[in-house]
């Protein structure tokens, strides 16, 4: 923080005493000196506070099929990419091989299907036939009922071949969705910021590559508590980064202290869209909140005492300077 002016908590209250750089001169034989009358003063206050630059919705891509090697990268960091792009391809000949498998297995219950239907219809037919040969005695009530269960058994095997059908589709339905997993997909569009997946590597539960959505970016700086006190959202932040200055405005000041730096994360929304990498280090100046000091004097007219005490010169109504013990407060 800059340090221009001094704000004085005085120990006893000092007298304003003529106009600011007034000579007091009452007799030659008197020293002349410079005084300064006491009053309220506005104070500016900046902060400065570091960190990078981040994305400000990150997104995670990553994939469910574990232990597949990845084949090919088609991504790398600072890419934009359209949602579903391809970013990776894994290899694919177990998923593939389970997929031929189902196919083949749907091909042979559509086959059973065709069959049982075709003995259903033979069935049908003879039972057809057999009620009109029962008037006529041409056939047992016997043979009627043993034609009557057959196509019943025909309807029967017609609703389990088609129960098996779409039991097998559904797990091709998988099969393929599988698949079709083995490409790797942006599920936004955005700024790859992150590329972790390596051709040859397996994969497991740990993300592949991390996007910025639409490939907006913000500054992410650290900040005390302290310093968070004095802080509030929609505050102006002059972000300095590489050779570039932009301003931004604080948009979340996050509740969460690092337990371990005792910070905690202030993110400011920049006001232009910048091409600048990811993690790039930065800078922001933090423009406080205007205050007023009732009590404030040029730091120039502070003594130090060697005892540690600070002073200032105080010139009293009948021209006469005493010695006045203050307390410093903030240094501005």
């Amino acid at each position: 923080m800059k340090k221009k002016y001094l704000i004085l908590l005085l120990a006893l209250a000092l007298t304003a005493c003529g106009e600011a750089q007034t000579e007091v001169a009452e007799t030659t034989s008197r020293m002349k000196v410079n005084v300064v009358q006491v009053q309220p003063t506005q104070l500016n206050y900046r902060l400065l506070l570091s960190g990078s630059i981040q994305a400000k919705d990150d997104v995670s891509v990553g994939t469910s099929l574990q232990g597949l090697q990845v084949l090919d990268v088609k991504a790398e960091v600072g890419d934009w990419v359209e949602q579903g792009q391809v970013l990776a391809t894994l290899e694919q000949s177990q998923v593939q091989s389970q997929f031929r498998q189902n196919d083949a297995l749907l091909q042979r219950a559509k086959a059973n299907l065709v069959s049982q239907q075709s003995t259903l219809k033979e069935a049908e037919a003879t039972l057809k036939r057999y009620q009109q040969l029962i008037k006529t005695d041409a056939v047992s009530h016997q043979e009627l009922d043993q034609q009557r269960a057959k196509a019943e058994s025909a309807r029967a095997a017609i609703q389990a071949a088609k129960a098996e059908i779409a039991q097998v589709q559904a797990q091709l339905d998988d099969s393929r969705h599988q698949r079709k997993k083995a490409e790797v997909l942006a599920p936004t569009s955005g700024i790859v910021t992150q590329r972790l997946a390596q051709a040859g590597n397996l994969t497991d539960s740990n993300a592949l590559f991390h996007i910025a959505r639409d490939g907006v970016l913000e500054a992410v700086v650290r900040a005390s508590a302290d310093e968070i006190s004095v802080l509030e959202t929609g505050l102006v932040a002059n972000v300095q980064m590489l050779d570039k200055v932009t301003s931004g405005l604080i948009r979340l000041i996050s509740s969460q202290i690092d337990s371990a730096t005792h910070t905690a994360k202030i993110h400011i929304a920049l006001q232009e869209k910048l091409q600048v990498p990811f993690g790039t280090p930065i800078n922001a100046v933090v423009q406080l909140p205007e205050m007023t000091a009732q009590i404030a004097v040029p730091f120039s007219a502070v003594n130090f005492g060697a005892d540690g005490n600070h002073f200032v010169m105080v010139v009293n109504a009948d021209g006469t300077v005493v010695r006045r013990k203050i307390t410093l407060g903030e240094v501005s």
